[in-house]
């Protein structure tokens, strides 16, 4: 055995999880099928909550200068009515996952982990003695820990033993692509509300900006294809749809999903799961790497202090199940909060003009959402009064 952690999985939260690792002075490989930087499906949008996550890592002033910085969001609502909200502390950024992922995967190389790009794992085996399997360059290879943690998404093959991730009903599909020519100069980070979907837009600035819908799944059966799809779902908001009108698409259309809260146990013998193959949340309000990055501090706490008393066992990891409930319960209720009120077509067209009408309300429904705020704030008789009364 040459190494103490085999993290499978360098997004954000494998990458963030072995840079943590390393710096504690534990012998780290982190392994991905991708070699970098590489394209990845994604909102591209980091709330303050991100940002401040990586200033912890150290990172935030390498990441900003590889994206743009905003100060507050810009929301729609079905009927076009729309509002700018600040965000009430810190700062937001929009940064490629192609720019993200590879500045993270280079810090954790620098703090000593050895990274194996274009590395498919195939099989993780939990145990006394855990083990990732696969292929690297041409032939098979058997990696054996102290410690595996997967951090290789939705379809995690690490967390097969836990049975698959089953979203809810009414899980959506995200599809997007990169366009030129956007009518916005930007920069601008943008939530577009539809009755049943909804829409993000990362703009960068210069016309260049990534739009992803959030489709129920029917919609791709019935549109047949991932750019028709789009097109019904951009058509039907009414503030997002002219800005994309005349604008040309330069790369692929790609779907991913379906999306929804879900969760399973992160936890086994010589297993630890992080990031969206511990679980996952429907990326409306803008949370998924902000968790990612959370969780990859709360795995490599757990990961650190079960290894420095022995082997990590089940019972030596559940420190980090329960820690995920604490720091993650009342987000995953407020996001459950907030898609309710979304997949209400009678509720959403009033809530919008209402935030749009009282800034201070949008303030807070924006600060809650970034992490800025505490859930109470929306969890609350009070608020929900003031957010339905006339």
């Amino acid at each position: 055995m040459d190494t103490d952690v085999v993290v499978v999985g360098a997004g954000p939260a494998g990458s963030a999880t072995a840079l943590q690792l390393a710096r504690a002075g534990l012998r780290v490989t982190l392994v991905d099928r991708a070699v970098f930087p590489r394209f990845k499906p994604c909102g591209e949008y980091l709330n303050p909550a991100a940002v401040a996550a990586l200033d912890r890592l150290g990172l935030a002033a390498d990441v900003a200068a590889a994206g743009v910085t905003l100060s507050g969001m810009f929301v729609a609502g079905p009927d076009g009515t729309a509002f700018w909200a600040p965000f009430a502390a810190g700062r937001g950024l929009l940064v490629p996952r192609a720019r993200l992922d590879a500045l993270l995967l280079a810090a954790a190389a620098r703090a000593g982990a050895h990274v194996m790009e274009g590395c498919r794992i195939d099989a993780v085996h939990p145990g006394p003695t855990p083990t990732a399997c696969g292929r690297y360059r041409g032939r098979r290879v058997r990696l054996a820990a102290r410690l595996v943690v997967g951090a290789d998404g939705l379809r995690s093959v690490a967390a097969r033993w836990a049975g698959p991730l089953t979203p809810p009903a009414g899980a959506r599909y995200t599809v997007g692509a990169y366009f030129e020519r956007v009518g916005v100069d930007g920069p601008r980070g943008d939530l577009h509300l539809g009755a049943t979907w909804y829409a993000g837009a990362a703009i960068y600035g210069g016309g260049t900006a990534n739009v992803v819908a959030a489709v129920p799944a029917g919609w791709l059966r019935a549109h047949r294809t991932a750019e028709a799809a789009f097109a019904a779902a951009v058509a039907r908001l009414p503030a997002l749809a002219p800005l994309v009108v005349g604008a040309r698409r330069v790369s692929p259309f790609v779907a991913v999903g379906p999306l929804g809260f879900a969760h399973r146990d992160a936890v086994a013998d010589g297993l630890l799961l992080v990031g969206d193959a511990a679980g996952t949340i429907d990326p409306m309000t803008g949370e998924g790497i902000a968790l990612a990055l959370r969780g990859a501090e709360l795995a490599a706490a757990a990961a650190v202090q079960a290894l420095s008393v022995g082997p990590a066992t089940r019972q030596a990891l559940a420190p980090y199940d329960q820690a995920r409930l604490r720091a993650f319960g009342d987000v995953w209720r407020t996001s459950r909060l907030l898609q309710w009120v979304v997949r209400r077509p009678r509720l959403l067209p009033g809530l919008v003009r209402r935030l749009a009408a009282r800034p201070p309300l949008a303030a807070r429904v924006l600060a809650v959402v970034s992490e800025l705020r505490p859930p109470a704030d929306l969890l609350s008789p009070r608020w929900l009064l003031e957010a339905v009364r006339p």
